[in-house]
């Protein structure tokens, strides 16, 4: 997966950089007057091609990385959500529970929606302390 950036400041061998982020909209922003703003993202990288203050690169990741991520931080929350709606119908004949089911499914819901938001930041966690996801510098534009 290739993106570009801009090199906010280099330091020592490392470099700075502003990604900017895709929207969903398609950045028309001039016609849509939707009060958005582009955002970007800051990462630190290695800056192997001798890059200055200013230039922008191009860079890239593995593509396989990224679709991992996706699936984790999209998916992972909604499967979650769907089995403990799914196994809420269980415990509650287990434990003969006497307020309405809806309301006990939905609790579990999300009970088990909440649970997945911790997975995913010991996930976060655990890719940030192996570095799996590596960016590399490929050319100055």
């Amino acid at each position: 997966m290739e993106n570009v950036g801009r090199v906010i400041e280099t330091k020592d061998n490392f470099a700075k950089l502003e990604v900017r982020r895709a929207s969903a909209c398609g950045e028309k922003c001039s016609s849509c007057k939707g009060g958005c703003s582009t955002t970007g993202i800051y990462i630190n990288i290695e800056n192997t091609i001798n890059a200055k203050s200013g230039n922008f690169v191009k860079i890239e990741t593995e593509t396989k990385s990224i679709m991992k991520i996706a699936f984790i931080v999209y998916l992972l929350p909604l499967f979650m959500l769907i089995l403990g709606i799914f196994s809420s119908s269980f415990i509650y004949n287990q434990f003969n529970i006497t307020f309405s089911s809806e309301v006990f499914s939905l609790l579990v819901g999300l009970l088990f929606m909440g649970i997945s938001c911790i997975i995913i930041k010991l996930v976060d966690l655990m890719y940030q302390s192996k570095g799996t996801l590596q960016y590399k510098m490929i050319k100055k534009l």
